[in-house]
């Protein structure tokens, strides 16, 4: 239960629930929190999505967090509002465009998983400063 949560698997995470029902049911501090969790894996969802993304693509719509998260779009702001609240996440919320700038992320303990994006994320970094450099080159 705990490595679906840790991760944001939305769809895991509750197929683990429901396939456990017995054995959590013996718990009742699970019973009891059991909303707060299903909140917390959405949550993680999001960041995982925002951590992928490029700095330059940090500008999410509400349909995409609608479908990452699993909520219906009158959720979104509720789950991006509890990651700002938290501190997870710095940025705004544009209502009338349904879009979610995202300027920072609070750093997370980094998986192989997340070492791949990073990694592809340099080298896009690199190809665009090669670019650039090519552009100022033949303009000087």
């Amino acid at each position: 239960m705990l490595q679906p949560l840790g991760r944001g698997q939305i769809k895991e995470f509750e197929q683990t629930i429901t396939k456990h029902q017995e054995y959590t049911a013996r718990f009742p501090n699970i019973v009891k929190e059991i909303n707060y969790l299903h909140q917390k894996v959405r949550m993680i969802a999001f960041l995982e999505y925002v951590f992928a993304q490029g700095k330059d693509e940090r500008s999410i719509s509400f349909s995409d967090i609608m479908k990452v998260c699993q909520v219906p779009e009158e959720a979104v702001e509720l789950v991006v509002m509890k990651t700002m609240a938290l501190e997870l996440v710095r940025g705004s919320i544009d209502e009338i465009d349904k879009k979610v700038n995202i300027d920072w992320i609070l750093p997370r303990y980094l998986n192989k998983g997340h070492l791949e994006v990073l990694a592809g994320q340099m080298q896009q970094w690199e190809e665009k400063t090669e670019m650039t450099i090519g552009i100022i080159e033949e303009g000087g």
